[in-house]
């Protein structure tokens, strides 16, 4: 044997022998095996105990699980299920009773199967054993819905529920059918405003165009809203238009004044305001007849 095998044969028992301790003395901090009830194992990190496959817990022994016929253990093995076809019922399986027009479903408990499209139980309640799956009545232009509640279906679109029917919704000239059975059931398209069950075309003026909706007009830059046209805005001198371009506002270090902007006559120990159309005093000065004073300075008498 080498001088590098008898090296590594070294090591590998050194090894060995190290898990060994490390084992014992990571055991023996955890239950003691001679203590753990029958068909019970050790957990790891100090978490106690706990039964094998198959086995329960019960006052700190572990006891077979009982597995009523037509049912499996689950894949922990601590519980049990029962087979596709029957429904948990206490300890044991029992057989569903599938009625016509229906499908078993991958349930435990409730009713088991469901029915098939176009019917729906005579019976809401899961207990009832004589639930069955009746048709629904759909009348001409109506689509399913799928729900056990209500009536079933809904009206297709262009149609309105009245009763058990489904009316054809008349529709204006330059609308469309919203698709709900709910109001009218149609809307005005882009540019077109209803008035009298009609869609009349909004008159837009000189100089505007339509909003995002379609519904009502607005003017174009440079020009204001007044009654039903876009008169052009007058811009006076030191001012400009605002972002929206629907008024003007004064340049900054002039104040509005009806309709122009006087420039700003700012006092001694002051400064414009942050917006730039107003001045406010200096820090440690207070304001009095239109003029900024100290605020240790003897005041003039009244």
């Amino acid at each position: 044997m080498t001088t590098s095998t008898k090296g590594s044969s070294l090591i590998c028992k050194a090894m060995v022998g190290f898990f060994l301790i490390y084992s014992s003395s990571t055991y023996a901090q955890s239950d003691d095996l001679s203590n753990l009830p029958t068909n019970s194992f050790s957990q790891k990190n100090g978490r106690g105990w706990a039964c094998i496959r198959e086995y329960k817990k019960v006052d700190e022994q572990c006891i077979p699980i009982a597995v009523p016929a037509n049912a499996y253990l689950d894949d922990y093995g601590t519980s049990w299920k029962c087979l596709r076809g029957f429904l948990k019922n206490g300890n044991a399986c029992e057989e569903l009773i599938v009625p016509d027009n229906a499908h078993l479903i991958d349930a435990q408990y409730g009713r088991g199967w469901a029915c098939e499209r176009g019917y729906r139980p005579s019976q809401n309640n899961f207990q009832q054993p004589e639930a069955a799956c009746i048709r629904i009545d759909l009348p001409a232009n109506a689509i399913l819905t799928g729900s056990n509640f209500g009536t079933g279906w809904e009206c297709g679109k262009g149609y309105r529920a009245t009763e058990n029917a489904c009316v054809m919704i008349t529709i204006p000239e330059n609308a469309y059918a919203t698709g709900y059975s709910q109001g009218k059931g149609w809307e005005c398209v882009h540019g077109y405003n209803e008035s009298a069950g009609s869609c009349v075309a909004i008159v837009i003026p000189q100089h505007a165009f339509l909003d995002r909706r379609g519904e009502d007009w607005q003017c174009e830059r440079g020009y204001q809203r007044t009654s039903q046209q876009c008169m052009e805005i007058d811009v006076p001198e030191n001012a400009y238009l605002e972002d929206e371009g629907n008024d003007w506002l004064c340049a900054r270090g002039y104040e509005k004044l009806e309709q122009s902007c006087l420039f700003i006559d700012i006092p001694a120990n002051a400064h414009l305001d942050s917006s730039g159309n107003a001045w406010v005093c200096n820090r440690s000065f207070r304001l009095l007849a239109n003029e900024c004073h100290n605020e240790d300075e003897a005041l003039p008498a009244q």
